[in-house]
């Protein structure tokens, strides 16, 4: 469950005691004449009064504030993220998870969008800039990733790397159906013809597995269902490559307890088979995923056994380990 910030749990709690009291002020007033009497003599009416004025300023300079306590300005530098953009290729590959030439490509694509325009005076920092501290955090996991840990590091505040995260991942989202694409009729010939010549299996398109894409804590909700084989929560991901292992199609959002069978049956790719293949177009799997029209997977035991089949296997496998290696190739890059 998300944790409050300081000054959201004080207004919880001023408004806890606030509705405490006109509780407890209604049982009183319910309550016969000469207790009411006794209560005032006791207590006095002022001093109630008193409080329920200073609980009234207090909730008004809270909900008025920003914070609450006064700022503390902490040195910082932008020095360390100038010498990333002057470093040699080795270290620039380092810190942007990808050569200068990747890192400028991707820069044109998304520097034009909406959100790294505002009308304020004050702009925006340079889209390469926000594009490394979000590179910079996708490069790790845990707190690696922090938001402390790559602000000290490029020289700016926490809130402004959570801010520049997002906004990269906004604008690279909005690349997605441009860039993760499905191959269209000519494409796929080319594809089955080198899949043929160089693996030995004709009209095969492609390969299928799932992937585990790690999550830093439990969901709020059903939480327990995230929670995978390997100890950690997690999401599946399907995830469809072709021979130059190039990303073709990615299904993900399933919880991690779910099975590559699962999740692959509720899929585009099996919900709508018609629009992605045609002819005896197929996908290469692993034994987890159901033999179909679409999918050719490995034998499994006791089928497995025969000379034939072992054979058909190793084949397969050979030919299979391209997904494997690119989504090795994935998480290797963006933890």
């Amino acid at each position: 469950m998300p944790r409050l910030v300081n000054r959201k749990e004080l207004v919880r709690s001023v408004d806890v005691k606030i509705l405490t009291d006109l509780v407890l002020h209604d049982v009183l007033d319910s309550s016969s004449d000469e207790e009411d009497e006794m209560l005032c003599e006791t207590d006095g009416s002022s001093s109630e009064d008193d409080e329920q004025i200073k609980i009234a300023v207090v909730r008004y300079f809270a909900t008025q504030s920003r914070y609450l306590s006064a700022r503390v300005n902490s040195p910082k530098t932008k020095e360390l993220a100038y010498l990333i953009f002057q470093s040699d290729e080795l270290t620039f590959k380092r810190n942007a998870r990808m050569t200068r030439q990747a890192f400028f490509a991707v820069v044109d694509k998304i520097g034009s969008h909406i959100v790294f325009r505002n009308k304020s005076h004050h702009e925006q920092a340079p889209v390469p800039d926000q594009l490394m501290v979000a590179l910079s955090r996708f490069g790790f996991d845990g707190s690696a990733s922090s938001l402390w840990t790559a602000g000290s590091r490029l020289g700016i505040g926490e809130g402004t790397v959570s801010l520049y995260t997002e906004r990269v991942m906004y604008a690279l989202l909005s690349l997605e159906k441009t860039v993760v694409t499905w191959p269209n009729t000519s494409e796929r010939a080319t594809i089955k013809a080198r899949i043929e010549k160089n693996q030995g299996f004709p009209h095969c398109l492609g390969y299928v597995d799932g992937s585990l894409i790690g999550l830093q804590e439990a969901p709020s909700m059903c939480g327990e269902d995230y929670y995978t084989r390997k100890g950690s929560y997690a999401i599946n991901a399907m995830i469809v490559c072709d021979d130059l292992k190039r990303i073709r199609h990615v299904f993900a959002g399933f919880p991690g307890c779910s099975h590559d069978h699962r999740v692959f049956m509720y899929s585009k790719l099996a919900l709508n088979p018609f629009k992605y293949f045609s002819g005896h177009e197929y996908l290469l799997a692993d034994s987890a995923y159901p033999v179909s029209d679409i999918i050719v997977p490995t034998f499994k035991k006791p089928l497995a056994n025969s000379h034939e089949n072992t054979a058909f296997n190793t084949a397969h496998s050979q030919a299979r380990v391209i997904v494997e290696q690119t989504i090795g190739m994935l998480k290797g890059r963006f933890q």
